[in-house]
């Protein structure tokens, strides 16, 4: 009892800190800001938040099986293809996902004859996580306990047995935290795509901004809507990675 007053208290002061300085912030500005000529335009700023998610859940989902490829492909007895995937991930990490996006949009979508911004936007972000998704996996592989490799070899488990058995069960734990923390990445990610005049909630902000001349109060809906969606998934990566470490 007395543990659970001790992590109480310091959240209930920190939260009231926090909330007597936004309180104060909203009063001092509270004459300035109006949000009355941002109304007729919800429509278009909830379709925006809901192409958001989609768009960030596909690429979580896209990038996911192209990053299980690589590190498939990491841990290949082929030299070329390790090489290769070496090389990639060093080109994709060494790129700002912006250079990244006009790149795929401006070169690689011409080169291919490919108009559609949408899904050059999101070839782009799925190129630029997939690597960090591979770590994500390299991560949790590395957390397996050589013994159990020792083992697998004794019985002479094939690579279908070894993964379907033994290390894909292993490893589906301690991805989760990761996969949380990258889907944060790349929900804040897409707002490089208003670059592109996709439709996701930043380039929607900024054009319903530009009508209504309202800069404040748009750029204030948007610092909420990425917190909603943002924070949920970084509380959510802390307990399962928690988790994660007190059931090993």
């Amino acid at each position: 009892m007395v543990m659970s007053k001790k992590k109480i208290l310091p959240v209930v002061v920190v939260a009231t800190i926090y909330i007597v300085f936004f309180l104060f912030i909203i009063n001092q500005v509270a004459d300035v800001l109006d949000f009355s000529s941002l109304i007729q335009y919800k429509k278009q700023l909830i379709k925006a938040v809901i192409t958001t998610i989609f768009l960030s859940l596909a690429v979580l989902v896209a990038s996911m099986i192209v990053g299980f490829f690589l590190f498939l492909m990491t841990e290949s007895s082929n030299v070329y293809l390790r090489y290769m995937i070496i090389v990639y991930k060093e080109i994709v990490m060494g790129t700002p996902l912006l250079v990244l996006v006009f790149v795929v949009v401006y070169i690689i979508g011409v080169a291919f004859n490919i108009s559609d911004k949408m899904m050059l936007g999101f070839l782009s972000l799925t190129l630029y996580m997939s690597p960090y998704m591979t770590n994500v996996y390299e991560g949790a592989y590395n957390t397996i306990d050589e013994n159990q490799f020792i083992i697998m070899n004794f019985y002479g488990f094939d690579l279908y047995q070894r993964y379907r058995y033994i290390i894909l069960p292993q490893m589906t734990r301690a991805v989760v935290p990761g996969l949380m923390n990258n889907l944060s990445g790349i929900v804040k990610g897409t707002s490089i795509l208003s670059t592109i005049a996709i439709s996701e909630i930043f380039y929607s902000v900024s054009i319903v901004s530009n009508r209504t001349y309202r800069y404040i109060e748009g750029y204030f809906i948007l610092w909420m809507v990425y917190l909603f969606i943002t924070i949920p998934l970084s509380r959510l990566a802390k307990y399962y990675s928690k988790k994660w470490i007190q059931n090993s």
